[in-house]
């Protein structure tokens, strides 16, 4: 294995940041955006300018953090036309170009680097005008944040929100399988699909310039690296990345937790720092959505919702005795046995492939 220099995936730039200036970028995911809250609460604190590019229905959440907010259509007008997010400008793209329909799956092969693409200019063009030190992103849903940091010369570090980078597979079986498919079938496609190449040529050629090795082993969502070098996310990260759990609580690729911060390094260029949970502070506003469209009407009706007591555990304005964290910290300090019952973002959600109403299959 050969250690990649991140200056080496783009043409090398000189890039001047402002002083304490980081941009986030994080999708309509709150599982994800969460723990990107707490960090950009606390550099604000510190003194520094924190600026968002996300998903209206975050705007609340981003605001109470210190930090600034950017709707994320701004940066893809023509994607994002008819006021859709990101999540339901894909669906409508995946349409557009399946009339007949298509399996999730198979859409993601196609389509992924095209999406990407269609992203970059305008999502360039607001890292040109912010000036960040830094860019903090989501490496799964919002890979554009790494692209355009390298196609600019940015520093950049991932918020990994999975319990450790051996349960991707165990995540990404449980999107493919269920349409009869494995990730050869994935592979295949991804790998024969013109539209998905001319996306990747388009890329690696000027004004861009990207090394491919970046699109060599999938779309984050369908990674398909093999063994004995497989590294989940590994292409998507930064030179560093935070994992929001701890070594020992990790769900491991290796049991040595040090060979995989080998394979990281020598792979992928990138340092791995367990963090732990990133909570924020009790009280602290979180988001609690993972829609694929989200009207004001719908925003509205969350806000009201959150006025009924039985709902008050997760809810966009949480009273400070009624914080989750708090409420759990209170009954370990009476002694109380803890159980937690959770159905998760995703399988509450309106996704067409697994959410609430789903079927499952991700056929349109």
């Amino acid at each position: 294995m050969v250690c990649i220099e991140r200056t080496a995936m783009a043409k090398q730039r000189q890039w001047n940041g402002k002083p304490k200036t980081a941009c986030f970028i994080f999708p309509e995911a709150s599982g994800h955006i969460n723990s990107s809250l707490c960090l950009s609460a606390r550099l604000a604190k510190s003194g520094w300018n924190v600026h968002y590019l996300s998903a209206a229905v975050m705007k609340e959440c981003i605001e109470s953090a210190g930090a600034t907010f950017q709707d994320e259509r701004t940066a893809a007008p023509e994607l994002c036309s008819d006021g859709l997010g990101y999540f339901a400008a894909y669906e409508r793209l995946r349409g557009e170009m399946f009339p007949n329909g298509s399996k999730a799956w198979e859409a993601r092969a196609h389509l992924e680097n095209k999406f990407l693409l269609m992203k970059l200019p305008g999502t360039v063009a607001w890292l040109e005008e912010m000036r960040p030190s830094v860019v903090v992103y989501c490496p799964i849903w919002n890979r554009i944040a790494q692209i355009s940091s390298l196609v600019l010369g940015i520093p950049h570090v991932a918020i990994v929100t999975i319990a450790g980078f051996g349960g991707f597979h165990k995540i990404i079986s449980g999107f493919i399988e269920p349409e009869g498919a494995t990730l050869d079938d994935f592979r295949n496609v991804y790998e024969s699909s013109e539209m998905n190449q001319k996306a990747i040529d388009e890329l690696c050629s000027a004004p861009y310039d990207l090394d491919r090795s970046l699109f060599s082993e999938g779309a984050p969502v369908y990674y398909f690296g093999r063994e004995p070098e497989c590294a989940p996310y590994g292409m998507t990260l930064g030179k560093h990345a935070l994992v929001t759990t701890i070594p020992s609580l990790r769900d491991p690729i290796y049991d040595s937790i040090e060979a995989e911060d080998e394979l990281y390094w020598k792979k992928c260029g990138s340092r791995l720092h367990y963090v732990g949970p990133m909570l924020g502070e009790p009280g602290q506003q979180r988001a609690t959505t993972h829609k694929a469209v989200f009207t004001e009407e719908e925003q509205r009706l969350l806000i009201q919702q959150s006025e009924i007591a039985h709902r008050r555990r997760s809810e966009l304005h949480p009273k400070k005795e009624e914080d989750l964290v708090a409420i759990v910290r209170m009954a370990k300090s009476r002694g109380r046995r803890i159980v937690l019952i959770s159905l998760g973002t995703v399988v509450t959600s309106d996704r067409a492939a697994f959410g609430w109403k789903g079927t499952g299959l991700g056929e349109r």
